[in-house]
Protein backbone atom coordinates (compact mmCIF):
# COMPACT_ATOMS: atom_id res chain seq x y z
CA UNK A 1 0.00 0.00 0.00
CA UNK A 2 1.08 3.52 -0.78
CA UNK A 3 0.29 6.37 1.62
CA UNK A 4 -0.40 9.23 -0.77
CA UNK A 5 -2.88 11.43 1.07
CA UNK A 6 -0.66 14.22 2.40
CA UNK A 7 -0.74 17.90 1.48
CA UNK A 8 2.91 18.01 0.37
CA UNK A 9 3.66 21.36 2.00
CA UNK A 10 7.45 20.96 1.74
CA UNK A 11 7.05 20.57 -2.03
CA UNK A 12 5.25 23.90 -2.48
CA UNK A 13 4.66 25.54 -4.89
CA UNK A 14 4.62 22.40 -7.07
CA UNK A 15 1.91 20.73 -4.97
CA UNK A 16 -0.46 23.67 -5.05
CA UNK A 17 -2.11 22.14 -8.13
CA UNK A 18 -0.79 18.57 -8.07
CA UNK A 19 -0.51 15.89 -5.36
CA UNK A 20 3.13 15.12 -4.61
CA UNK A 21 2.93 11.42 -5.63
CA UNK A 22 1.85 12.49 -9.13
CA UNK A 23 4.89 14.72 -9.69
CA UNK A 24 7.19 13.25 -12.33
CA UNK A 25 10.64 11.78 -11.83
CA UNK A 26 11.72 11.42 -15.44
CA UNK A 27 8.87 10.06 -17.58
CA UNK A 28 7.15 8.39 -14.60
CA UNK A 29 5.28 9.82 -11.64
CA UNK A 30 6.53 9.04 -8.15
CA UNK A 31 3.65 6.63 -7.58
CA UNK A 32 4.41 4.79 -10.84
CA UNK A 33 8.00 4.24 -9.69
CA UNK A 34 6.64 2.77 -6.46
CA UNK A 35 4.09 0.51 -8.14
CA UNK A 36 6.83 -0.83 -10.44
CA UNK A 37 8.99 -1.64 -7.40
CA UNK A 38 6.07 -3.37 -5.67
CA UNK A 39 5.39 -5.47 -8.77
CA UNK A 40 9.03 -6.61 -8.87
CA UNK A 41 8.68 -7.73 -5.24
CA UNK A 42 5.74 -9.95 -6.14
CA UNK A 43 2.93 -7.78 -4.77
CA UNK A 44 -0.48 -9.00 -5.93
CA UNK A 45 -2.66 -6.03 -5.04
CA UNK A 46 -1.90 -2.34 -4.45
CA UNK A 47 -3.95 -0.05 -2.23
CA UNK A 48 -3.46 3.65 -2.97
CA UNK A 49 -4.50 5.77 0.00
CA UNK A 50 -5.26 9.29 -1.23
CA UNK A 51 -6.70 12.45 0.27
CA UNK A 52 -5.47 15.82 -0.98
CA UNK A 53 -6.72 16.38 -4.57
CA UNK A 54 -7.76 12.74 -4.74
CA UNK A 55 -9.65 13.27 -8.02
CA UNK A 56 -6.30 14.00 -9.71
CA UNK A 57 -5.37 10.32 -9.34
CA UNK A 58 -8.34 9.04 -11.37
CA UNK A 59 -6.67 9.17 -14.80
CA UNK A 60 -3.56 7.33 -13.60
CA UNK A 61 -5.62 4.73 -11.74
CA UNK A 62 -7.61 4.04 -14.90
CA UNK A 63 -4.42 3.73 -16.96
CA UNK A 64 -2.74 1.36 -14.49
CA UNK A 65 -5.81 -0.85 -14.22
CA UNK A 66 -5.91 -1.07 -18.02
CA UNK A 67 -2.31 -2.32 -17.88
CA UNK A 68 -3.35 -5.10 -15.51
CA UNK A 69 -2.40 -3.61 -12.14
CA UNK A 70 -4.75 -4.84 -9.38
CA UNK A 71 -5.23 -1.41 -7.84
CA UNK A 72 -7.83 -0.18 -5.37
CA UNK A 73 -8.10 3.27 -3.84
CA UNK A 74 -9.02 4.49 -0.38
CA UNK A 75 -9.88 8.18 0.03
CA UNK A 76 -9.23 10.09 3.25
CA UNK A 77 -11.95 12.71 3.58
CA UNK A 78 -9.88 14.30 6.33
CA UNK A 79 -6.11 13.78 6.83
CA UNK A 80 -5.55 10.58 8.81
CA UNK A 81 -1.76 10.52 9.11
CA UNK A 82 0.38 7.47 8.33
CA UNK A 83 -1.32 5.35 10.99
CA UNK A 84 -4.87 6.29 10.07
CA UNK A 85 -4.16 5.83 6.38
CA UNK A 86 -2.70 2.38 7.04
CA UNK A 87 -5.72 1.45 9.18
CA UNK A 88 -8.16 2.19 6.37
CA UNK A 89 -6.02 0.39 3.81
CA UNK A 90 -5.61 -2.72 5.95
CA UNK A 91 -9.39 -2.89 6.17
CA UNK A 92 -9.37 -3.05 2.36
CA UNK A 93 -6.99 -6.05 2.35
CA UNK A 94 -8.78 -8.87 4.15
CA UNK A 95 -6.80 -12.10 4.17
CA UNK A 96 -3.44 -10.56 3.27
CA UNK A 97 -0.43 -12.42 4.66
CA UNK A 98 1.93 -9.44 4.64
CA UNK A 99 1.55 -5.84 3.50
CA UNK A 100 4.32 -3.58 2.21
CA UNK A 101 3.76 0.03 3.25
CA UNK A 102 5.43 2.89 1.36
CA UNK A 103 5.23 6.61 1.99
CA UNK A 104 4.13 8.31 -1.22
CA UNK A 105 7.26 10.48 -1.54
CA UNK A 106 9.87 7.74 -1.12
CA UNK A 107 12.26 6.23 -3.66
CA UNK A 108 14.28 3.25 -2.50
CA UNK A 109 16.53 0.66 -4.10
CA UNK A 110 16.57 -1.82 -1.23
CA UNK A 111 15.41 -5.42 -1.44
CA UNK A 112 11.67 -5.38 -0.77
CA UNK A 113 11.39 -9.12 -1.24
CA UNK A 114 14.07 -9.74 1.39
CA UNK A 115 12.23 -7.48 3.83
CA UNK A 116 9.02 -9.47 3.24
CA UNK A 117 10.91 -12.73 3.82
CA UNK A 118 12.25 -11.39 7.12
CA UNK A 119 8.74 -10.86 8.46
CA UNK A 120 7.43 -14.15 7.12
CA UNK A 121 10.18 -16.03 8.96
CA UNK A 122 9.61 -14.16 12.24
CA UNK A 123 7.44 -15.39 15.14
CA UNK A 124 3.77 -14.33 15.00
CA UNK A 125 4.34 -11.85 17.84
CA UNK A 126 6.42 -9.69 15.47
CA UNK A 127 4.06 -7.13 13.93
CA UNK A 128 6.34 -5.46 11.39
CA UNK A 129 9.76 -5.36 9.73
CA UNK A 130 11.13 -1.83 9.30
CA UNK A 131 13.75 -0.88 6.72
CA UNK A 132 16.57 0.91 8.54
CA UNK A 133 19.89 2.26 7.33
CA UNK A 134 22.92 4.19 8.54
CA UNK A 135 23.28 7.90 7.76
CA UNK A 136 26.00 10.43 8.62
CA UNK A 137 23.50 12.80 10.25
CA UNK A 138 20.35 11.30 11.77
CA UNK A 139 18.77 14.59 12.88
CA UNK A 140 16.40 14.93 9.87
CA UNK A 141 15.07 11.40 10.41
CA UNK A 142 13.42 9.22 12.99
CA UNK A 143 16.12 7.06 14.57
CA UNK A 144 15.99 3.53 15.94
CA UNK A 145 17.90 1.37 18.40
CA UNK A 146 18.16 -2.36 17.73
CA UNK A 147 19.72 -5.25 19.64
CA UNK A 148 22.06 -7.93 18.32
CA UNK A 149 19.12 -10.08 17.21
CA UNK A 150 17.72 -7.32 15.02
CA UNK A 151 14.81 -6.43 17.30
CA UNK A 152 14.08 -2.72 17.48
CA UNK A 153 14.15 -1.65 21.12
CA UNK A 154 13.40 2.07 20.66
CA UNK A 155 11.75 4.11 17.92
CA UNK A 156 12.53 7.81 18.31
CA UNK A 157 11.13 10.59 16.13
CA UNK A 158 13.30 13.43 14.78
CA UNK A 159 15.55 14.90 17.44
CA UNK A 160 18.47 17.38 17.64
CA UNK A 161 20.30 14.68 19.63
CA UNK A 162 19.38 11.33 17.99
CA UNK A 163 20.33 8.24 19.99
CA UNK A 164 21.91 6.50 17.00
CA UNK A 165 22.90 6.95 13.36
CA UNK A 166 20.47 4.18 12.36
CA UNK A 167 17.32 5.71 10.92
CA UNK A 168 13.85 4.69 9.84
CA UNK A 169 14.02 4.54 6.03
CA UNK A 170 10.24 4.69 5.59
CA UNK A 171 9.34 1.27 4.18
CA UNK A 172 7.47 -1.20 6.39
CA UNK A 173 6.26 -4.77 5.95
CA UNK A 174 3.44 -5.41 8.39
CA UNK A 175 1.09 -8.19 9.39
CA UNK A 176 -2.62 -7.39 9.12
CA UNK A 177 -2.82 -7.89 12.90
CA UNK A 178 -1.06 -4.54 13.20
CA UNK A 179 -4.55 -3.10 12.77
CA UNK A 180 -5.19 -3.93 16.44
CA UNK A 181 -2.39 -1.52 17.46
CA UNK A 182 -3.85 1.48 15.60
CA UNK A 183 -6.61 3.63 17.15
CA UNK A 184 -10.00 2.71 15.70
CA UNK A 185 -10.83 6.19 14.41
CA UNK A 186 -9.27 9.54 13.62
CA UNK A 187 -5.73 10.51 12.70
CA UNK A 188 -2.72 8.58 13.96
CA UNK A 189 0.99 8.47 13.24
CA UNK A 190 2.79 5.18 12.76
CA UNK A 191 6.05 6.77 13.79
CA UNK A 192 4.75 8.52 16.93
CA UNK A 193 1.69 6.57 18.09
CA UNK A 194 2.02 2.99 16.85
CA UNK A 195 5.64 1.91 16.50
CA UNK A 196 7.14 3.15 19.81
CA UNK A 197 4.95 0.92 22.04
CA UNK A 198 5.48 -2.00 19.65
CA UNK A 199 9.24 -1.50 19.95
CA UNK A 200 8.99 -1.54 23.74
CA UNK A 201 7.50 -5.02 23.65
CA UNK A 202 9.89 -6.36 20.99
CA UNK A 203 7.36 -6.57 18.17
CA UNK A 204 9.43 -4.78 15.51
CA UNK A 205 12.34 -6.18 13.49
CA UNK A 206 15.00 -4.14 11.68
CA UNK A 207 15.75 -4.92 8.05
CA UNK A 208 19.21 -3.36 7.64
CA UNK A 209 20.22 -2.37 4.13
CA UNK A 210 22.16 0.73 3.11
CA UNK A 211 20.66 0.93 -0.38
CA UNK A 212 19.63 4.00 -2.35
CA UNK A 213 17.09 6.02 -0.38
CA UNK A 214 15.59 9.42 -1.10
CA UNK A 215 12.73 11.30 0.52
CA UNK A 216 11.38 13.26 -2.46
CA UNK A 217 9.76 15.86 -0.27
CA UNK A 218 11.02 19.16 -1.72
CA UNK A 219 11.73 20.70 -5.13
CA UNK A 220 15.46 20.21 -4.55
CA UNK A 221 14.87 16.52 -3.86
CA UNK A 222 12.78 16.24 -7.05
CA UNK A 223 15.73 17.68 -8.99
CA UNK A 224 18.08 15.18 -7.34
CA UNK A 225 15.80 12.20 -8.02
CA UNK A 226 15.48 13.17 -11.67
CA UNK A 227 19.23 13.58 -12.04
CA UNK A 228 19.85 10.23 -10.35
CA UNK A 229 17.36 8.46 -12.62
CA UNK A 230 19.11 9.68 -15.78
CA UNK A 231 22.74 9.51 -14.65
CA UNK A 232 22.99 6.79 -11.99
CA UNK A 233 19.65 4.99 -11.54
CA UNK A 234 19.04 3.18 -8.28
CA UNK A 235 18.66 -0.63 -8.33
CA UNK A 236 15.30 -1.55 -9.79
CA UNK A 237 14.50 1.94 -11.09
CA UNK A 238 11.83 2.02 -13.79
CA UNK A 239 13.40 1.72 -17.26
CA UNK A 240 14.36 5.15 -18.56
CA UNK A 241 16.82 6.30 -21.24
CA UNK A 242 20.07 7.30 -19.57
CA UNK A 243 22.04 10.39 -20.45
CA UNK A 244 22.61 14.03 -19.71
CA UNK A 245 19.07 14.96 -20.67
CA UNK A 246 15.68 13.60 -21.67
CA UNK A 247 13.29 15.46 -23.97
CA UNK A 248 9.85 13.88 -23.83
CA UNK A 249 7.48 13.68 -26.82
CA UNK A 250 5.76 16.96 -27.57
CA UNK A 251 8.52 19.17 -26.17
CA UNK A 252 10.44 21.51 -28.48
CA UNK A 253 14.12 22.34 -27.96
CA UNK A 254 15.65 24.94 -30.27
CA UNK A 255 19.06 24.40 -31.91
CA UNK A 256 21.90 25.62 -29.77
CA UNK A 257 20.18 24.99 -26.42
CA UNK A 258 22.39 23.08 -23.95
CA UNK A 259 20.79 20.49 -21.69
CA UNK A 260 22.93 18.67 -19.12
CA UNK A 261 23.28 17.00 -15.69
CA UNK A 262 20.01 15.10 -15.72
CA UNK A 263 17.67 17.69 -17.22
CA UNK A 264 14.16 16.59 -18.24
CA UNK A 265 11.90 18.62 -20.53
CA UNK A 266 8.27 17.50 -20.44
CA UNK A 267 5.54 17.54 -23.08
CA UNK A 268 4.52 20.89 -24.60
CA UNK A 269 7.45 22.70 -23.00
CA UNK A 270 9.63 24.94 -25.18
CA UNK A 271 13.33 25.71 -24.82
CA UNK A 272 14.73 28.66 -26.76
CA UNK A 273 17.92 29.02 -28.75
CA UNK A 274 21.07 29.37 -26.68
CA UNK A 275 19.31 28.49 -23.42
CA UNK A 276 21.28 26.52 -20.84
CA UNK A 277 19.60 23.98 -18.58
CA UNK A 278 21.56 22.11 -15.92
CA UNK A 279 19.80 19.62 -13.60
CA UNK A 280 16.51 21.27 -14.54
CA UNK A 281 12.98 19.86 -14.44
CA UNK A 282 10.73 21.65 -16.92
CA UNK A 283 7.12 20.57 -16.40
CA UNK A 284 4.47 20.45 -19.16
CA UNK A 285 3.80 23.72 -20.95
CA UNK A 286 6.67 25.65 -19.33
CA UNK A 287 8.88 27.86 -21.46
CA UNK A 288 12.52 28.93 -21.31
CA UNK A 289 13.26 31.75 -23.72
CA UNK A 290 16.43 32.42 -25.71
CA UNK A 291 19.71 32.50 -23.78
CA UNK A 292 18.07 32.01 -20.39
CA UNK A 293 19.64 29.72 -17.78
CA UNK A 294 17.89 27.27 -15.44
CA UNK A 295 20.12 25.48 -12.92
CA UNK A 296 19.03 22.93 -10.28
CA UNK A 297 15.48 24.23 -10.48
CA UNK A 298 11.93 23.15 -11.25
CA UNK A 299 9.63 25.10 -13.54
CA UNK A 300 5.93 24.46 -12.90
CA UNK A 301 3.29 23.91 -15.55
CA UNK A 302 3.04 26.89 -17.86
CA UNK A 303 5.81 28.83 -16.09
CA UNK A 304 8.04 31.06 -18.20
CA UNK A 305 11.65 32.21 -17.89
CA UNK A 306 12.26 35.29 -20.01
CA UNK A 307 15.12 35.83 -22.44
CA UNK A 308 18.51 36.14 -20.74
CA UNK A 309 17.08 35.46 -17.28
CA UNK A 310 18.76 33.15 -14.78
CA UNK A 311 17.00 30.80 -12.34
CA UNK A 312 19.19 28.91 -9.84
CA UNK A 313 18.16 26.57 -6.99
CA UNK A 314 14.56 27.73 -7.24
CA UNK A 315 11.02 26.49 -7.88
CA UNK A 316 8.36 28.26 -9.93
CA UNK A 317 4.70 27.46 -9.46
CA UNK A 318 2.30 26.98 -12.33
CA UNK A 319 2.03 30.05 -14.56
CA UNK A 320 4.80 32.00 -12.80
CA UNK A 321 7.07 34.23 -14.88
CA UNK A 322 10.62 35.43 -14.52
CA UNK A 323 11.17 38.68 -16.36
CA UNK A 324 13.74 38.93 -19.17
CA UNK A 325 17.19 39.48 -17.70
CA UNK A 326 16.05 38.83 -14.11
CA UNK A 327 18.26 36.74 -11.81
CA UNK A 328 16.47 34.46 -9.33
CA UNK A 329 18.39 32.40 -6.76
CA UNK A 330 17.17 30.25 -3.83
CA UNK A 331 13.61 31.39 -4.41
CA UNK A 332 10.14 29.89 -4.40
CA UNK A 333 7.37 31.55 -6.35
CA UNK A 334 3.85 30.22 -5.82
CA UNK A 335 1.52 29.52 -8.68
CA UNK A 336 -0.25 32.46 -10.25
Amino acid sequence: MILAGGLGRRMHPLTQDCPKPLLPVGPWSLVEHQIAALARAGVGRVVLSTGYRHADFEKLVTTLRAKGVDLITVVEDTPLGTGGGLRESLRALPGAEAVIVLNGDLLTGHGLAAQVDLLRAAPPAVAAAVHVREVPDARPYGSVLADGDGRITAFVEKSPTPPSSTVNAGTYVVRPALLDAIPDTGAASLERDVFPPLAERGALLAHREDAYFLDVGSPAALVRATRDLLLAPWPGAAPTPRGESLVLPGAVVAPGARLSAGTVVHADARIGAGARLESAVVLPGARVDDHAEVVRSVLGRGARVGAGAQVVDSALGSGQQVAPGEHLTDAVRPEV
